[in-house]
């Protein structure tokens, strides 16, 4: 009764666990549509799943103009 009257000292929160922020980094090799050499795309994604992580990845490419030649590496990065 005391805690709703305002009387008793308030009770300290509760701390939040601190998480590491994970994403999965998604490296491709892409080239422009009408040929030329190859180069390195990278993407960060706050995905769970490494397919649709890859899937936006490329999704990102095709929007740029370009072409996905091959899928160099998809990991899971914690700090």
């Amino acid at each position: 009764m005391r805690e709703a009257l305002g009387l008793a000292p308030a009770k300290p929160a509760p701390e939040k666990s601190k998480q590491c922020p994970s994403y999965i980094w998604v490296e491709l090799s892409v080239r422009k549509r009408n040929g030329g050499p190859a180069f390195r795309f990278e993407h960060k994604s706050r995905s769970l799943s490494t397919l649709e992580a890859q899937l936006e990845a490329e999704k990102i490419v095709r929007k740029k103009g370009w072409e996905v030649w091959a899928v160099l590496d998809v990991r899971q990065v914690s700090e």
